[in-house]
């Protein structure tokens, strides 16, 4: 019998939080819930043994900050980089975002390096330079990489024509939890590079976006105020996916950017702590090269009432991590001038939104289905659009947490 893990509250809380699952959190500016009631102490993550592994003394997890490769040349120096019932769905907490009077400058205090806190819903608020950072701690289970493992081994089953690309995006934690706190989290890299071992000799291509990650945590690749990653580390992991499948790499060069200061995102309402309210950060979106070709049609989540609109939904990047796609809940298909042959369906949730943008010049048609509210068929879409290539990219929480259950009902609705 396979072992159990051991989740505690943190887990599970945090877990929800990155998945979108916020309806136990009180939405940001209302009063008509108590938050103390969802306050939570600090409570240390233990990690889970591998199915395969279990008679083994499990190590405790290292999750030291990856060491920056010097040699690695950053986006502006190269252009290259070298089931039967459907879960509950709860809003996505992507839209948790203000904007507070710009701050670019440093702050000042000589402590803020040292500041560590952990705030409302057990998030994590450091100090690094110069900067306060939000950091959500990661819980996930092993039994849930099986399910999804299986989930994408039946996608890849039935469709056997198309290419299917598995892309497991780190979260913030990985790269910037404070070493002092790594037994308060478990590390994601374990399940990705379990699920990786799992899909080798399958047929599935895995699209591996840690180790250049990694490579970049000096640069803004993921939001000091938010639970998401930042376009320009969306970027990197769209270089890695269409070197894999052998499609057009994207050159940030080409690209148009636009920056919008004073954002504040999720992590300041799920901790409280002010220290991020004070420091906002400036938001870089990076518009395609060929975005006045683009023709954009969103569809509701049956895939009907659909109305041209734009792949970017603002010139100045002052909708943040909206600026592009806008809604979850909506299917969209970007329609461009790649001529490539190749139609590109991508099963996400919030992660992967920042990653359509990066592949504009690399596929004819691009189809985006967000599995937390999509509502047909996922297989019999990916036949009815022509589909030649699938990927699914989804943060670590999803792949390992309650999320999952998602990958199973939209093949089978």
């Amino acid at each position: 019998m396979q072992k159990l893990p051991k989740i505690t509250a943190l887990t599970l809380i945090v877990s929800m939080l990155a998945c979108g699952c916020s309806d136990i959190i009180p939405e940001s500016g209302s009063n008509s819930k108590d938050t103390s009631a969802y306050t939570l102490a600090p409570d240390p993550v233990s990690s889970e043994t591998p199915p395969d592994t279990e008679s083994k003394d499990p190590e405790p997890p290292d999750t030291s900050v990856p060491e920056t490769s010097v040699t690695e040349t950053s986006a502006f120096e190269t252009s290259e980089e070298t089931a039967a019932s459907k879960p509950e769905t709860s809003p996505d907490s992507s839209s948790a975002a203000t904007s507070s009077p710009e701050s670019s400058v440093p702050v000042s205090n000589s402590d803020i390096n040292s500041y560590r806190a952990i705030g409302d819903n057990g998030i994590l608020v450091a100090g690094m330079d110069n900067h306060y950072r939000g950091i959500m701690f990661y819980g996930g289970t092993y039994g849930y990489c099986d399910q999804y493992v299986t989930d994408v081994k039946s996608f890849q089953a039935a469709l056997p024509e198309v290419s299917v690309y598995s892309m497991v995006i780190p979260t913030s934690v990985d790269f910037y939890n404070p070493t002092e706190y790594k037994g308060y989290t478990e590390l994601q890299k374990d399940k990705i590079d379990y699920i990786e071992s799992e899909l080798k000799n399958t047929g599935i291509t895995n699209v591996s976006v840690y180790d250049t990650l990694s490579k970049h945590t000096s640069e803004e690749i993921y939001s000091r105020t938010d639970h998401h990653w930042m376009p320009l580390g969306a970027y990197y992991a769209a270089q890695v996916f269409c070197k894999t499948a052998g499609v057009k790499v994207p050159d940030i060069k080409n690209y148009r950017k636009e920056t919008c200061g004073g954002y504040v995102g999720s992590m300041y309402y799920y901790s409280s702590d002010e220290h991020l309210n004070n420091d906002p950060e400036t938001y870089a979106v990076y518009y395609s090269p060929n975005e006045d070709k683009l023709k954009t049609t969103y569809y509701d989540r049956y895939y009907s009432n659909g109305y041209d609109s734009n792949l970017f939904l603002c010139n100045d990047a002052s909708y943040y991590y909206l600026s592009f796609l806008g809604s979850d809940d909506l299917i969209a298909h970007i329609k461009t001038n790649a001529k490539t042959g190749r139609s590109l369906v991508v099963i996400k949730e919030s992660y992967g939104n920042g990653l359509i943008p990066f592949f504009t010049e690399s596929f004819d048609d691009i189809y985006v289905l967000d599995l937390r509210y999509c509502e047909v068929n996922a297989i019999d879409f990916c036949k009815k659009v022509d589909a030649t290539d699938l990927l699914f990219a989804n943060c670590a929480y999803t792949v390992a947490g309650g999320n999952c259950d998602y990958f199973s009902y939209i093949r089978n609705i």
